[in-house]
């Protein structure tokens, strides 16, 4: 939705940069008889620069995951690679989990190398500690994930956190949504992963692509009249 978005807004200020730029153009070709290179040129720069945009954000993503291993920033399911090769993210922004390498989350909520619908995390060695929602007892419960050996372990407690007296559903969504502002959320050891550089590897590129696209009009339009054909 961000992207469609943020893409629809470009379209619209393409066109209308486009239609200015056509506008002011045909008025310069008529007052000194430059060639209508120039119209042409002028009319296609916003919808080359929208483009330049567009390559660049593909690029990024290429850059976020095949060299990064995290998402794009833009996806509906954030993860980041730890240190340690496990991959931590969120289903939807939701559903929180972490994997070993190689291996993919399922059904149930804990299995082989994944543990999914967690809330709080943390890591302490060669141990994830934290809290998990079990849609069994519709509570919040704490358990120990060995990293090595792979084996998933419910801390037994007294107590357990109940959310509210709604359905499944409705609890677990806001486990997930008060995760956001716990200190100990998942969310914290994800921002902490998180590379940044990949955001200015495509800044940079959007900077000299624009700015390239921007100085071959200007020179354009300022080119003495007899070095235009």
């Amino acid at each position: 939705m961000t992207v469609l978005t943020y893409g629809t807004l470009g379209i619209v200020a393409a066109v209308v940069l486009s239609l200015c730029l056509f506008i002011f153009s045909r008025r310069k070709v008529r007052a000194d008889g430059r060639s209508r290179n120039l119209v042409v040129a002028s009319t296609a720069a916003p919808f080359l620069g929208l483009g330049w945009l567009v390559a660049a954000l593909l690029i990024h993503v290429q850059i976020s995951n095949k060299l990064a291993h995290q998402d794009c920033g833009l996806s509906g399911d954030p993860y980041v690679t730890l240190p340690n090769g496990y991959v931590l993210g969120s289903h939807n922004t939701y559903d929180g989990y972490f994997r070993a390498p190689g291996f993919e989350t399922d059904v149930p909520m804990a299995g082989p190398g994944y543990v999914r619908s967690i809330i709080d995390l943390q890591l302490k060695g060669d141990y994830f500690v934290g809290t998990q929602f079990d849609f069994k007892t519709s509570a919040v419960r704490p358990f120990v994930f060995d990293t090595r050996t792979r084996e998933f372990h419910v801390v037994a407690t007294d107590n357990l956190a109940d959310a509210t007296n709604s359905s499944d559903l409705d609890r677990w969504a806001a486990a997930e949504t008060s995760a956001h502002n716990d200190s100990d959320s998942y969310w914290v050891m994800y921002a902490q992963y998180r590379k940044h550089w990949p955001n200015y590897v495509m800044f940079s590129l959007i900077v000299v692509g624009e700015a390239g696209i921007v100085l071959g009009l200007w020179r354009l339009w300022r080119r003495p009249r007899a070095l235009i054909p």
